[in-house]
């Protein structure tokens, strides 16, 4: 796959030759310009496509500041020296730090879309663009932790840190290219969703353990967009998995109170639900369950109750969950 700055290069600001002998002449009496757009930081876009012309000026020899007040004259964008001294050494590309992120299709980008789609959240300022999960259960924060990683090629995965005041347990990573990659409407992430089977199934598998709720023999999903919910039913569907009809649960202005914290929320959309019939929970806990172990031995006692003792759902990676 292309890089990030390879797939804009036909915007970018380019050096003509001539701009170049206009430069080399004139490098050494420039006067550095009033500093413009003082403590913004400058868009993706932006730092891609000046990125090359940078490094290129610096292959002529000249300093940062020359360079500095080169790109400020022809593209009215002044540049820290910092930040022309750490392209020019390689030392970091505009893309950031932790901006590895190819989307190629796997059941860990499935994991992670599934989970933004439910509980996760995306946040940006500044620089920092933030993909935050934060849920009760300590093995859904974790699941999440791996998948960030790995599609994000770390090491090792995310930190899972418990945040007394809001009662939750706090997943939170970095990257600007996945932050726009996710910041899309979900109905253009169905290729990656539909990729492969265990892609669909990691999907569902995180959609549930943010949305899905299981008591006694009643398994259920909410969530505020209709079209979504629809959607789900479909991939369960081909799952043969067989479902209930999808309904209205809550009216848009409904007053709402957090059990662990007692605040009282007002909702701003109608909230809809569809549920899992009681002959499709076995095949359901065969092909899809929870990473939430809660969750997933609710599940379990149901399965039992309703028929003959099924195997505990196994996750993609072939070790129970």
């Amino acid at each position: 796959m292309e890089s990030s700055w390879e797939c804009v290069s036909e915007n970018a600001w380019s050096l003509t030759r001539n701009t170049r002998r206009q430069i080399m002449r004139s490098s050494g009496s420039y006067m550095t310009a009033p500093q413009c757009g003082s403590g913004n930081y400058l868009p993706l876009d932006t730092r891609m496509q000046l990125y090359a012309p940078v490094r290129e000026l610096a292959g002529l020899g000249l300093s940062y500041r020359q360079i500095r007040d080169a790109v400020l004259k022809d593209q009215q964008v002044r540049l820290p020296k910092s930040t022309i001294s750490v392209w020019v050494n390689g030392l970091h590309d505009p893309t950031g730090r932790l901006n590895s992120f190819r989307p190629n299709p796997t059941p860990e980008l499935a994991y992670v879309i599934g989970a933004i789609l439910g509980d996760g959240n995306l946040n940006i300022h500044g620089y920092n663009a933030e993909l935050i999960l934060a849920v009760t259960d300590y093995d859904f924060a974790k699941e999440f932790s791996a998948s960030l990683a790995t599609i994000l090629d770390q090491p090792k995965p995310y930190k899972v840190r418990w945040h007394p005041r809001k009662n939750r347990w706090i997943v939170q990573g970095s990257s600007i290219l996945l932050y726009n990659f996710l910041s899309r409407d979900w109905r253009n992430f169905k290729k990656w969703i539909e990729h492969c089977d265990k892609c669909t199934v990691s999907f569902l598998n995180a959609f549930y353990d943010g949305e899905g709720c299981i008591s006694n023999r009643n398994l259920t999903v909410y969530n505020t967009r209709r079209e979504l919910l629809k959607y789900i039913q479909n991939l369960l569907g081909q799952l043969h998995i067989d479902t209930s009809p999808l309904h209205k649960t809550t009216n848009a202005g409904t007053k709402l109170t957090d059990p662990r914290s007692g605040r009282i929320y007002v909702r701003k959309k109608d909230c809809f639900c569809f549920g899992v019939r009681a002959q499709g929970l076995r095949t359901f806990n065969q092909h899809v369950g929870f990473s939430i172990q809660r969750k997933q031995t609710r599940l379990s006692e149901a399965c039992v109750n309703h028929g003959p003792k099924i195997s505990p759902h196994l996750s993609t990676n072939g070790q129970q969950n």
